[in-house]
């Protein structure tokens, strides 16, 4: 089967961000969207918003990416409200904190490997069949450059992108032989509500971005796109993508200007 011209498309992590941005950027070209993230709020305002604009169908369910029932149960809705799934799009995903191994707490620990580890594979678990059923089939993760590269203080971060890393080309191998892409993603500074999350301090989130241009959501999105209009033949593995002023995977190399 070739590549539908309207796709139906899952999203996780798409109140916010990157997931928000590719929700923005794909719903006027006529593709079906099921949005999901834990934020039932933000959810429903950002499908109210984009079915005035979208001609395809636009439903939202609020999913929590670390539970699997949460992510049957979201899965489910997006089959019975589009009919079947083409691609799936995993923007959930987060950092807490900069602290050492030696240091860092449980609940950072445990909430950066549930969501980010564990919630792809729950995503990917509860999505390939019907990918495979589908005929035509895309899985998109957004990983970092954290997954090539590590910091001090970002140790169980990086871990998880690396972790990330390692299941996207694991699914490379095997869906060899089936109809369907697999591409990593791997921004590197990108301005959204990232540093907030992580430092939980809007002042300090603002300082990582101080001096240089960084990267946007809306630039994520636009490479979403171009994956999405490449030939049949065609698979890109992995994109890193890093803001011109970024030179280091880490960010230890950042032309700043006074």
């Amino acid at each position: 089967m070739r590549r539908p011209a309207k796709l139906n498309i899952l999203i996780t992590g798409a109140s916010s961000g990157m997931g928000e941005a590719c929700a923005r950027a794909l719903a006027p070209l006529g593709h079906s969207l099921v949005l999901g993230a834990r934020s039932a709020d933000k959810l429903k305002k950002l499908q109210k918003e984009l079915s005035k604009k979208a001609s395809g169908k636009i439903v939202a369910k609020t999913v929590d990416v670390q539970s699997t029932a949460s992510v049957k149960a979201f899965t489910a809705f997006g089959l019975k409200s589009l009919g079947s799934l083409n691609v799936v799009l995993a923007c959930a995903g987060l950092a807490r904190g900069l602290e050492p191994i030696e240091t860092i707490t449980d609940d950072e620990l445990e909430e950066m490997v549930r969501t980010n580890v564990e919630g792809l594979v729950k995503t990917l678990r509860a999505t390939l069949p019907h990918l495979k059923k589908s005929g035509w089939g895309y899985v998109m993760a957004i990983g970092s450059t954290a997954g090539h590269a590590v910091y001090e203080g970002g140790g169980t971060y990086c871990a998880t992108k690396h972790g990330v890393k390692a299941l996207m080309q694991t699914l490379r191998l095997e869906l060899c032989g089936h109809n369907i892409r697999v591409t990593s993603l791997d921004p590197g500074m990108v301005e959204t509500n990232f540093s907030v999350v992580r430092f939980k301090d809007k002042s300090r989130a603002q300082k990582v971005y101080q001096g240089m241009t960084p990267l946007t959501g809306q630039d994520i999105a636009t490479c979403v796109q171009w994956l999405l209009t490449l030939p049949e033949h065609v698979n890109i593995d992995e994109m890193i993508i890093k803001p011109l002023d970024q030179a280091s995977h880490t960010g230890a190399k950042v032309h700043r200007r006074k």
